[in-house]
């Protein structure tokens, strides 16, 4: 399981960092001057992340019904961890604020 839970974090940094380029990339190039996605910043930069890890995290074993609960506490931490990392503040922030 320690090896699965390794796999994860690898793999799921891989993921969120992609995700979070794309989302970037999208947003520059056809929704710069959104103001719904400027209200509504979470749902590309934290849901569709979220999402992701945890179906990345259900393809890796974890969540199911006779496996290591210790391992699937470890992880939503990892979820958690991975997307705090790469939300920054200046997110929901873009042009508007200054």
């Amino acid at each position: 399981m320690k090896e699965r839970l390794l796999g994860f974090l690898f793999v799921g940094a891989l993921v969120v960092v992609a995700l979070d380029f794309t989302a970037d990339k999208l947003h520059q190039k056809f929704l710069g001057d959104s103001l719904w996605l400027q209200s509504h910043w979470y749902i590309p930069y934290l849901m569709v992340p979220v999402a992701a890890l945890l179906a990345l995290a259900f393809s890796f074993g974890f969540f199911r019904p006779k496996g290591p609960r210790w391992a699937d506490a470890a992880a939503l931490l990892i979820t958690a961890f991975l997307v705090y990392i790469t939300i920054g503040a200046a997110y929901s922030c873009w042009k508007w604020c200054f």
